[in-house]
């Protein structure tokens, strides 16, 4: 089987299997790791950084990505800044990630993402993150919501690992598990392993998050 990284699915290295996060399905949803401080100094770097925003809009997805690819996505995204830049890169996070995925971790670069669905039916199909994401920590800067508030949720499918992404995507509802990231919240997931989509966000409804990337090497 191609390894762990590539554009076809992995086999799990046993170190992977076997870590923490695997053990829980792949993901979990902590309190904590973005403190009140943290989380208003990223969401006000966040709002500075709509200054160089970009449009993700992409209308027919691949018929059979395994890594990466081109889900069908309408969200906005720009760049992280400094602020995230040191979060990100910092010695206490990353071993945090190592302790809870595995030794074998690195940032993939020096800089994060903000993302914006702040525009109604911004969404992003279920995927797979690219190569270079092994482990994504997804952090809930802002949620804010008009009078329908359930839109915007994570849904993932930890039962559905060794599927093809075009069966899941034939087959939505099955092994569905959809979680509302309120805000301040963090989710570390092995987004190159557990297929994932950010299902479409209401009217008036603006949900800005955090995206921190890690390659396992």
């Amino acid at each position: 089987m191609p390894p762990f990284g590539s554009t076809a699915i992995p086999e799990i290295p046993p170190a992977i299997l076997d870590s923490p996060l695997m053990r829980r399905g792949g993901f979990d949803i902590f309190s904590g790791i973005v403190d009140e401080s943290i989380k208003n100094s990223l969401l006000a770097e966040a709002v500075e950084q709509q200054t160089v925003i970009t449009e993700s809009l992409v209308t027919d997805s691949d018929t059979e990505e395994i890594r990466g690819g081109s889900p069908r996505r309408k969200f906005l995204s720009s760049a992280g800044g400094e602020f995230q830049r040191a979060f990100y890169q910092s010695e206490w996070l990353i071993n945090f990630l190592r302790d809870l995925t595995t030794p074998f971790l690195r940032p993939t670069g020096l800089y994060g993402t903000f993302s914006y669905y702040s525009r109604t039916s911004d969404f992003l199909e279920i995927h797979r993150d690219i190569v270079a994401c092994d482990v994504a920590v997804i952090t809930c800067l802002e949620n804010r919501f008009g009078e329908d508030k359930t839109g915007g949720k994570l849904c993932l499918y930890p039962s559905r690992t060794r599927e093809l992404l075009s069966d899941i995507r034939a087959t939505p509802e099955e092994g569905a598990y959809e979680v509302l990231l309120e805000e301040g919240l963090t989710i570390v997931i092995y987004g190159g392993i557990v297929p994932h989509a950010l299902l479409p966000v209401n009217q008036d409804q603006t949900r800005v998050v955090s995206v921190l990337c890690y390659q396992a090497f």
